[in-house]
């Protein structure tokens, strides 16, 4: 919900856009993530997969703070015209 507001926020006019195209990135991820699920608790097992996730998850836990302090350089660094 965050990051569908942030999107309407930061492409004022083509809100719309933006925001089929973060529907189109979350459905291709949730068509293909779970066929490899089943790889990787196979190859780890339960423990380590699930170990695996949380890994991912907690080198994530920057990216907001990141996206706090250099989001704004990085919209105004390549301008879309008439935004």
């Amino acid at each position: 919900m965050a990051l569908q507001m942030y999107l309407v926020d930061a492409f004022s006019i083509y809100a719309a856009s933006a925001l089929a195209a973060n529907t189109i990135v979350r459905s291709i991820a949730g068509a293909v993530l779970p066929l490899c699920g089943l790889r990787m608790y196979d190859a780890l097992g339960m423990g380590w997969g699930n170990s695996t996730l949380g890994f991912i998850c907690l080198a994530m836990v920057p990216l907001p703070f990141l996206i706090q302090r250099w989001g704004e350089h990085l919209r105004t660094k390549f301008a879309i015209k008439n935004l």
